[in-house]
């Protein structure tokens, strides 16, 4: 009977240590989180609304008031009807190319169009998600907050 004990509290032991190295393997390996193929480039841009070419429902910026760089390859902005502010990376999450630059679509400012790929991604959602094309990611998205009259974009 004092064999038996034994060897039952072994296999208990055993078990108790291959759980705990399956469990620590899991945390590892198993549940990595994809990154976002977009580059991260830390910024702060300050626009002024107060300026017409930032009064409108949707604009782009390669450089903010001061002539700072904003994001990778520029940002668009977007204002919803409720005067939030969206702010997407322009540079396409498919091509990786800062040279192909993702823009407004021209027939509706509600889409964003990567000329290289043909992806089109939404921007009245606040999310960038694509719509349409190869792109398996959607716009990288900046903070927002407006103090007064300056819009100011970061991350």
């Amino acid at each position: 009977m004092l064999l038996f004990c034994f060897i039952l509290n072994l296999l208990f032991a055993m078990l108790k240590y291959s759980l705990l190295v399956a469990c620590t393997l899991l945390l590892l390996f198993g549940c990595k989180k994809e990154e976002h193929p977009v580059p991260n480039y830390r910024f702060s841009a300050y626009v002024n609304l107060g300026l017409p070419d930032y009064n409108q429902q949707v604009f782009t910026l390669r450089t903010d008031t001061y002539g700072a760089r904003v994001g990778v390859a520029g940002v668009i902005v977007y204002r919803d009807p409720m005067d939030e502010y969206y702010a997407f990376e322009c540079y396409c999450p498919h091509d990786k190319d800062p040279q192909c630059r993702v823009a407004v679509d021209k027939e509706d400012p509600t889409l964003a169009v990567c000329p290289c790929c043909g992806s089109r991604f939404l921007l009245l959602s606040g999310i960038g998600n694509v719509v349409e094309g190869p792109s398996a990611y959607s716009l990288k998205r900046y903070k927002t907050r407006v103090e007064g009259s300056t819009l100011i974009i970061y991350n």
